[in-house]
């Protein structure tokens, strides 16, 4: 078994991932929420929608499926299914299927998709900026958004056993 992360115990570490959790989730409830108004009003898109945007815009050039944007995204792949669907209303991306498999759905971003994506994206990163470097000098908030910048210095996962 690995050692728990900075010699603490298991116990500590499982409270300390509880209490950040409990800080994090209603901060992005809020920043999520206003972000989506922001988005409404500037751009007359949600985030969940502008998000999809930028699970397809990530992929551009290349097609992508509808499940790697739900991965992408962290829905599931009939969330990422509706989302894309209104997307394709909007004349953001097309689908077409794939010649090895007629199942699997490939996402494309149309032009329209590509000016949409380089016009509001620039909305989204600056409102984010902004909620980030507000949090980041609120002193009930900073050691959370330290942490959520470090990124990859997660506390590491118990090594699982070598199977035979």
């Amino acid at each position: 078994m690995a050692e728990p992360y900075g010699g603490e115990s298991p116990e500590t570490v499982t409270n300390a991932g509880s209490r950040l959790w409990e800080r994090v989730l209603p901060l992005f409830t809020t920043i999520g929420y206003q972000l989506d108004r922001t988005l409404q009003r500037s751009h007359d898109v949600s985030l969940a929608s502008l998000m999809a945007l930028g699970a397809v815009a990530g992929g551009h050039p290349e097609p992508m499926t509808v499940g790697a944007v739900a991965r992408r995204l962290g829905v599931t792949a009939s969330s990422a299914s509706r989302m894309l669907a209104q997307l394709e209303r909007s004349g953001w991306v097309s689908r077409g299927s794939w010649s090895g498999d007629r199942r699997v759905s490939r996402i494309r971003m149309t032009e329209a998709g590509h000016a949409f994506w380089e016009q509001a994206s620039p909305t989204l990163d600056r409102e984010l900026d902004a909620a980030f470097n507000v949090l980041a000098f609120d002193e009930r908030y900073a050691h959370v958004v330290a942490r959520l910048c470090r990124g990859t210095e997660a506390v590491p996962r118990e090594e699982e056993p070598a199977s035979s």
